[in-house]
């Protein structure tokens, strides 16, 4: 099944598998389990007047292909502007992935800062879709429900001397314009920013994931594409910390992207 099928599931069942097809190493990709965990929570909790302004993540083990998923939630705090939830995905009785998610009512208040619109080095009509033969034979079946664009030259283990990765990207068969949950599954569908200073295959997992999504911001448009750039900041003893940021196709600043990632090129 397609990501938004998915998410309609998810609407509406507490119980349910994920198919093998977006399985990712011996995982089931994260993207897509945060988004249905988020998509759970919304769907179960009254967030009228409210934006999604931060998403925290943890990914506490593999999420298993064809096994069920319960998906659960709870209220953690709820105030008169602000309200936090945790959610989670779980396989017999353990948490696979858990997020805690924050919803904020709009206040007003004197402080306004704006990041200046983004000058894209490469413009979204300069780009194609990947092919997908090339989708299938360096990366896992479920990127091809992607199309991302790459613009930058830092492929993954090409040995690059530096990590940034720029690329705009929207879902293969765009039906709807974007809303959160989309949103989260796009950004990890990207390879971690440590992978392009890599020389040689080697396994690497996302442990903690943090987006923060920017308010005000204008309406997206159902063909439209987003872009996106991520490096890594800092990387030793096995961990590589990245930051990235995703912007509105006229330039705008939509989200802020941050991730520990475990990177396995040594084996002791």
């Amino acid at each position: 099944m397609q990501f938004l099928q998915y998410r309609e599931l998810a609407k509406t069942e507490s119980e349910f598998s994920i198919s093998e097809e977006w399985g990712q190493g011996r995982s089931i990709f994260g993207g897509l389990t945060a988004a249905l965990v988020l998509v759970h929570i919304e769907a179960n909790i009254n967030l009228t007047g409210r934006d999604l302004r931060t998403v925290n993540i943890h990914f506490c083990g593999a999420t298993m292909a064809d096994t069920t998923c319960e998906f659960r939630h709870r209220i953690l705090s709820a105030g008169r502007s602000v309200i936090q939830i945790e959610g989670q995905l779980l396989q017999n009785g353990e948490v696979k992935t858990e997020i805690i998610a924050c919803f904020t009512t709009q206040r007003v208040s004197a402080i306004e800062i704006t990041e200046p619109a983004k000058q894209f080095p490469v413009a979204v009509q300069d780009t194609s879709e990947m092919p997908v033969e090339f989708k299938k034979d360096s990366a896992p079946f479920f990127v091809s429900y992607f199309d991302l664009r790459q613009t930058s030259d830092n492929f993954p283990f090409s040995g690059s001397n530096n990590s940034l990765i720029t690329g705009w990207m929207r879902f293969a068969k765009p039906s709807e314009a974007l809303n959160d949950a989309s949103i989260l599954a796009l950004i990890d569908a990207w390879p971690p920013a440590i992978l392009p200073m890599m020389t040689t295959k080697a396994p690497s997992s996302t442990i903690t994931w943090n987006v923060e999504f920017m308010y005000p911001r204008p309406a997206l448009e159902v063909e439209d594409l987003l872009y996106y750039e991520c490096s890594a900041i800092e990387a030793g003893q096995g961990y590589a910390h990245t930051e990235g940021k995703i912007y509105h196709p006229n330039g705008q600043l939509l989200a802020l992207n941050r991730q520990m990632v475990g990177v396995y090129d040594k084996v002791p």
